[in-house]
């Protein structure tokens, strides 16, 4: 049987998905009664869904003006980075002294298909997802990976704008590689200085885009 919850939480992952996907644009209106026709619940989930987006940082709640997808901004952005680099330091070399062999096997099939020619923007984006809640798994700590996770999604609409305007896969497949062979040799300090300097790169040409864009 279908609770509200689990109507709640599967309409807040099919907005989720289209803002993701580009068919909800930043700025744009999310209409309840539209949304709840589209996906066929009422409007109680949908409310409750826009509700759960708006904590995570995707939708904007205005009293007069309804939902709305967030707006892009430099402004905004570089606060989810600052933030974002402190704990995913701190979660990366947590990770280095607790990894199992099973977790670093499966980060490494994550980067084997990370590295293939044909990857699409979307698969890439799983994949970046999934390699780097793995890698943060293993530290073992539900608190600071549940607060790297709503970071992400806050930053996914602008990481969709970086592979799509900005640079392209190399740079963080290169990255992506020194961050694990830092962790491999056990060395924590490394693999937080490879992970600090990975997020500063991508924030630093996401926030010249924006700005020159007039955002």
């Amino acid at each position: 049987m279908t609770t509200a919850k689990t109507r709640q939480e599967a309409a807040a992952e099919l907005i989720r998905r289209e803002i993701f996907d580009g068919k909800y644009r930043p700025g744009q209106r999310l209409k309840q009664q539209e949304l709840a026709r589209l996906f066929g619940y009422s409007t109680i989930p949908i409310r409750e869904a826009l509700r759960q987006l708006a904590a995570e940082g995707l939708v904007v709640l205005d009293p007069q003006r309804g939902a709305r997808v967030v707006e892009l901004s430099s402004k905004r952005l570089e606060e989810i980075y600052e933030v974002r680099i402190h704990l995913e330091a701190w979660a990366a070399s947590l990770a280095v002294r607790r990894m199992t062999p099973e977790a670093a096997a499966r980060i490494q099939a994550i980067l084997k298909k990370m590295g293939q020619a044909e990857i699409t923007d979307p698969e890439w984006l799983a994949l970046d997802r999934e390699l780097h809640d793995s890698l943060y798994a293993c530290a073992d700590h539900e608190v600071l990976r549940k607060l790297i996770s709503n970071l992400r999604l806050s930053a996914e609409p602008y990481l969709r704008l970086e592979l799509a305007k900005v640079v392209g896969y190399g740079p963080g497949r290169q990255e992506h590689r020194r961050i694990f062979q830092a962790c491999l040799r056990g060395n924590a300090k490394g693999t937080a200085q490879a992970t600090v300097a990975h997020l500063r790169r991508v924030a630093k040409g996401l926030v010249s885009y924006l700005r020159k864009n007039g955002r």
